[in-house]
């Protein structure tokens, strides 16, 4: 045995080379050189040279990214090798992704629909938050933001929802560990995101991939090659699609002049000089034009700037590899005074250590952010047009400060900006260690731990102002502090095997996840000296809260796949799984699936060499995936104390209103998905189109019961929601020469979601304000209340005072969430020069405005001065003069065209504030220049330099009846929500500049 080793090691020797680029000669660095079936590799250095240990009959295998792959067999020979590579950028037979569990996998074998979108792609627009980067480029991805406020938060979708009262959001796993979130993660350290599309593509994720699943690899360092980078970002944004506002009439009531009201309900403007607040102690008073301000609105905004600056360091030799970089991000928001700072580290690493290979990462972000409530832009909206409020932003102006301002009834934005104020401090710790042994060349053993931690202290502070009646401000100081942290460790052995013409790959696998969550509160309501915003500074008691959840998942899974001839493959799938938050009889349950792949360009011979296809597969798959939307502790009964509890030596609680089911099992969801995809042309276009049909029966709902039972409601395994969904993209190089590439790219995404069943005999169920569930419609769907109407649906008016009256039923306007979603990206590359755009075009949904009520109440909405104040015909209105009888209305005029009207008969009626949420967006522009070498000189020092525009969110063009604000905008998790809280968008200008060393 001793002597076949020895002479084993005597025919292993160093293999050397070099690689160059076939069409231009020149050398390749950072090309990956493997010897195949092993875990020995290395990378070509600057000079495009390379050597490894290998023995004669090995095959080495050359890869790099935008070029063909290449295989050489070792000979006996020691002459160095002269290799070439060919450009392919987008020769989909050899692509190569990042699938479930962190396995790198051939794109050609994936049985479900999956988009992966590259660094330079995805940084395009120079986004902080890399969610914001995939908006409009994957099919069926529906990103929304909250509003734009600093750090705001943001709402994932992928392929529509698919649960009614549950998380709907995608799961995030980085480097082969899932996440909770990807927020604070610098995009630029991202190498690429895979979008898993469905839970066929993640059914190895369990319950968190029912979703689908975003899979982030994030950058290392190249072997042989040093580099060093640095990139610099300044953008500037401004406000727009700010809701009209009308200009005629200013403050006061029933057309009367009233110098303290804060409505716009007063005469016409006139322009004559009026006294405008109280007067102060002096008899000093307000003196101001009757007449609009322009701009005022616009005026409480100001520019909002992002200097973002990102450094980082890479390299490596052939057994280990380093990156690290550091990230700062300053954020001065649209609104004054809000701020965010986030600056961060991360280490990338590896090392081989003959089978063993080891890699390592380790990311810590510390973020700041400081911002004032929702009441400046609440009180801006709904301010008289002829109150330049503007000018008190000095504070020390006495009418500035609510015992001088104008009106009781509000307060001036700017001291609303300056007295209440939130805080957040939050510490994000994460990263994981992987070992991956080669037990045999067949066979390898893979254990993976992360950690993710985030430590989040909040505070929200209102200052004390001592004032009369309303002018009062109590004061008050509200401390927070959460603690999450998640633990997730796998055990996986990878065997992959060839018999003849078939190939053969299993991956067994353990997971076990951990979630701890301590939050605390502390507050005090009325605070005694003003300034001093500490909790024993108070009047009356402490409020406070404390609460510990832990929840704990368990699984076991397996994945066989199965390839012939490297053309037709079939995977099979299964998971088991424990929860801790169902019943111990409930807490365990099984899913399957299957998916294949038929790559028939290569397996029909006619096609082989085909001109016209370049490549073409097709695949279809079916998997059952177990969900479980419950809190820790949702089947317990807890007991809480009520209103005078405890009071003196008594203790007194009550139990909860929630029937806690010990009886729930999971919903499960049933998806089906069939497509293709086909490269013509040498791959110059490319398309792909797939049909998915998902099933979620036995949903975990909260449904109401009779009070007789102890309970308000219970939760039962109820509701079932379906999915419809066809999706497609294509993209191809219009002109591909050897100094311009112009491509274009096009995704479309249909999604029909309809709730099939709900609870007992309910058709519809409110899940957030005018957001439903009902049977038979998509969800949510929008219902709102209406006037009484005739068959002809026009609205029913009193013959006697022309005011209409209230239908019985709410109307049903129609799906929230688009079912029609487009992306479109354009790239032009001209020596050095580049052009990218990217727009997202959404259709067929409905929005419901808060913001238009409040508008309408206050007298500041364009509506209520479209009859001049004035009693009027309601148009299309008609006059019941027999039961089941409708005359149009010509001449009843209401008896009111004023307040008595708007507030009366137009605010109450929910109809009247929605509107079709279709929207074309131009999400990026990116216009770089990369210097030639030739303008580099002789210098060494800097390899590389680009400098560019960009610009996000240019224009929006809205439907015509939309005017309230940003269709794209999300509240509580519900799409097509404009919450009045909401500050509008902006549109951002700026430059970028990056330097490699």
């Amino acid at each position: 045995m001793l002597g076949a080793v020895t002479a084993s090691a005597q025919q292993e020797r160093l293999v050397t080379g070099t690689v160059i680029e076939q069409a231009s000669g020149k050398p390749l660095p950072g090309v990956t050189v493997v010897v195949k079936e092993t875990s020995v590799g290395t990378a070509t250095d600057v000079n495009g040279q390379f050597s490894i240990p290998a023995q004669p009959g090995q095959v080495l295998r050359l890869s790099f990214l935008g070029y063909g792959q290449q295989e050489v067999t070792v000979n006996t020979s020691t002459a160095p090798l002269s290799l070439s590579l060919n450009e392919n950028p987008t020769e989909l037979s050899e692509v190569v992704v990042t699938g479930a569990l962190g396995i790198k996998r051939s794109a050609r074998e994936l049985g479900g629909g999956n988009q992966q979108i590259e660094s330079e792609r995805l940084n395009q627009g120079r986004v902080v938050n890399p969610v914001l980067g995939l908006s409009g480029k994957v099919a069926g991805l529906r990103i929304n933001l909250v509003d734009s406020k600093v750090d705001p938060q943001v709402q994932v979708l992928l392929r529509g929802a698919r649960s009614i009262s549950g998380n709907n959001a995608p799961l995030y796993v980085v480097d082969g560990v899932p996440v909770p979130n990807i927020n604070r993660l610098n995009p630029n350290d991202i190498e690429s995101i895979n979008v898993l599309k469905g839970a066929n593509a993640a059914a190895l994720y369990g319950s968190e991939g029912v979703n689908g699943a975003l899979i982030v690899t994030t950058k290392a360092g190249q072997r042989g090659q040093a580099r060093v980078s640095y990139t610099n970002t300044s953008t500037f944004g401004q406000v727009y699609l700010i809701p009209p506002t009308q200009n005629e009439f200013g403050m006061g009531v029933d057309g009367v002049y009233n110098p303290t009201q804060f409505e716009s309900w007063g005469p016409r403007f006139d322009g004559e000089v009026r006294p405008v607040g109280p007067a102060l102690a002096d008899g000093t008073r307000w003196q101001l034009p009757y007449s609009p301000v322009d701009n005022l609105k616009e005026d409480l905004f100001q520019t909002t700037t992002t200097q973002q600056n990102d450094l980082s360091f890479s390299g490596g030799d052939e057994k280990s590899t380093y990156f690290f970089s550091l990230q700062d991000v300053n954020t001065k928001g649209i609104i004054p005074d809000d701020k965010t700072r986030r600056t961060g580290g991360r280490f990338n690493g590896s090392r081989t250590f003959g089978k063993l290979t080891t890699s390592y990462n380790l990311n810590y972000v510390f973020s700041k952010t400081e911002t004032t409530p929702d009441g400046p832009w609440i009180t801006a909206y709904q301010m008289p047009a002829n109150v330049p409020f503007h000018q008190l932003k000095d504070l020390s102006n006495p009418f500035a400060n609510p015992s001088a301002f104008f009106t009781d009834m509000q307060q001036n934005p700017y001291f609303q900006i300056a007295n209440n104020r939130q805080t957040s401090e939050q510490q994000t710790l994460n990263g994981k260690i992987e070992f991956n042994y080669r037990v045999l060349p067949w066979l390898s053993a893979i254990y993976r731990a992360g950690l993710f931690n985030t430590n989040t202290d909040t505070r929200s502070t209102v200052g004390k102002f001592l004032g009369t009646g309303r002018r009062n401000i109590a004061g008050s100081v509200n401390d927070g502090s959460e603690t999450f942290r998640r633990l997730n460790s796998d055990l996986i052995l990878n065997a992959e095997k060839k018999f003849g013409d078939f190939n053969f790959r299993l991956l067994a696998g353990q997971n076990l996840r951990a979630d701890n969550t301590k939050t605390t509160g502390i507050a005090a309501s009325a605070l005694v000296v003003p300034g001093l915003f500490n909790p024993e500074n108070r009047v009356g008691e402490l409020t406070g809260s404390s609460s510990i959840t832990e929840y704990r998942q368990l699984a076991g899974y397996g994945e066989l796949t199965a390839g012939y001839r490297n053309y037709l493959f079939l995977t099979l799938t299964g998971r088991q799984e424990w929860v801790s938050v169902l019943s111990e009889e409930n807490r365990s349950y099984f899913y399957p699936g299957v998916s294949s792949s038929f790559v028939f360009n290569e397996a029909i011979p006619a096609l082989r060499n085909s001109n016209v296809l370049s490549f073409g597969k097709v695949f279809a798959s079916y998997n059952k995936t177990g969900n479980v939307n419950l809190a820790p502790y949702s089947l317990q009964n807890v007991y809480s104390q009520g209103n005078g509890f405890p009071f003196g030596g008594l203790a007194g609680y009550l139990p909860g209103t929630v029937y806690p089911n010990p009886n729930i099992k999971p919903e499960f969801v049933t998806s089906y998905e069939a497509g293709f995809q086909v490269g013509l042309f040498q791959d110059r276009l490319n398309l792909e189109a797939g049909y998915v049909y998902s099933d979620s029966r036995d949903q975990i709902f909260t449904a109401t019961t009779s009070a007789a039972t102890g309970y308000r409601s219970a939760r039962v395994n109820a509701a079932r929601l379906t999915n419809n969904i066809i999706e497609a993209t294509i993209s191809g190089d219009v002109v591909r020469k050897e100094n311009l590439r112009w491509n274009l790219g096009f995704n479309f995404a249909h999604i029909n979601n309809q709730v099939k069943e709900l609870y007992g005999d309910l058709t519809s169920v409110n899940k957030f304000r005018q957001a439903y569930a009902i049977q038979g419609k998509p969800y949510p769907s929008l219902q709102l209340s209406d006037y009484r109407r005739d068959p002809q649906g026009r609205v029913i008016v009193d013959g006697t005072t022309g005011y209409p009256s209230s239908a019985s039923q709410d109307t049903y306007r129609g799906t929230m969430v688009p079912p029609y979603q487009m992306g479109f990206n354009t790239l032009v590359d001209y020596k050095g020069l580049r052009l990218a755009a990217q727009f997202d075009w959404r259709m067929g949904a409905h929005l419901y405005s808060e913001i238009a009520n409040r508008m309408i109440t206050s007298g500041t909405s364009p509506l209520t001065v479209q009859y001049d104040r004035q009693p009027f015909v309601i148009p299309n209105s008609v006059i019941e003069t027999a039961p089941g009888v409708f005359t149009p209305n010509t001449e009843v005029k209401t008896q009111s065209g004023g307040k008595a009207y708007w507030n009366g008969y137009v605010a109450p009626y929910q109809v009247n504030y929605a509107a079709k949420a279709d929207f074309l967006k131009l999400r990026e522009l990116n216009l770089s220049y990369s210097l030639p070498p030739v303008l580099l000189g002789r210098q060494k020092l800097v390899k590389g330099a680009t400098v560019g525009v960009i610009a996000q969110n240019l224009f929006t063009i809205r439907a015509k009846d939309n005017d309230y604000g940003d269709p794209e905008y999300s509240y509580n998790n519900t799409e097509g929500y404009l919450s009045f809280r909401q500050v509008p968008p902006y549109r951002n200008v700026g430059f970028t500049l990056n330097v490699t060393l």
